[in-house]
């Protein structure tokens, strides 16, 4: 019983959180008119199999960063990519929007990089291919099942949980951060192949506790846990071979709208 205690404490503790966990240095984009309109997002993308991110200060930016992912994809490359600030995006969020996924074709640069622009503003991670004279898009707020199955197997370093309070008037009213780390103990999370979760805290002192449970996705994609925050379903945003980003909401609180990330290293 105390030992179901202790994590009780933990996974509750894990609600208390909201920021980008790192604010990796931007790069300048090159060339163009550029708009300085200062609105910030942290964008995670993947060109290929490399995985990167990168803090955008201004529209200008935002649009360079579209551009050159066009380029890669004309380039064979698939790209990926997903804004982890959900407040950037929270104004245009779809509240009670459908969860399936969207897709869109054009032989059109601009017409594409507007359509990326779009799912961006839903909170979507978007997946972009090129071929015959055609870009592809694909967006998302889940990833596909079959995607989270086999790319979750193993053991994840819980990095952060984060989670931001959005006032009656729509507005960003606060921010909290949870770090394991930051009192002197870290967390994992190893999910086997059969279902079965288990969660390892290592305190400050050097003992371990550890407790298990099981997991299961939804068929929209959810991932849900009794060992996750408040025994939750977790949307999975982006997850590859080195990071993992789940996100939830709940609308209509007293406390107006509140909107929940965990973030994730693989081991």
């Amino acid at each position: 019983m105390k030992k179901r205690q202790i994590f009780a404490a933990l996974v509750a503790a894990l609600t208390l959180a909201f920021a980008a966990c790192d604010k990796p240095n931007n790069n300048d984009p090159n060339g163009g008119e550029v708009n300085n309109d200062p609105i910030e997002r942290v964008i995670v993308y993947t060109v290929g199999q490399t995985e990167n991110r990168q803090t955008l200060e201004t529209e200008g930016e935002w649009d360079a960063l579209l551009d050159m992912l066009c380029t890669q994809a004309q380039n064979g490359q698939t790209v990926t990519f997903f804004n982890m600030d959900q407040t950037t995006y929270y104004q245009h969020k779809e509240k009670n929007g459908t969860k399936a996924a969207k897709t869109f074709s054009t032989t059109n640069r601009d017409e594409m990089k507007a359509w990326m622009k779009k799912m961006e503003e839903e909170g979507r991670t978007v997946v972009v291919t090129y071929s015959n004279g055609t870009w592809n898009g694909m967006a998302y707020s889940s990833a596909p099942p079959a995607t989270v199955s086999g790319d979750i197997v193993g053991t994840w370093h819980f990095v952060c949980s984060v989670v931001s309070h959005i006032d009656q008037n729509g507005s960003l009213a606060g921010s909290d951060l949870y770090v394991p780390e930051d009192g002197g103990g870290s967390m994992y999370y190893t999910f086997l192949n059969d279902g079965t979760l288990t969660l390892t805290f290592n305190a400050m002192d050097g003992t371990i506790a550890t407790d298990n449970s099981t997991w299961t996705l939804s068929g929209d994609g959810e991932l849900c846990s009794d060992l996750l925050p408040s025994g939750a379903c977790w949307n999975v945003n982006w997850i590859t071979d080195n990071t993992m980003i789940m996100s939830r909401s709940d609308l209509g609180t007293e406390e107006g709208d509140l909107l929940y990330q965990l973030q994730f290293e693989k081991e």
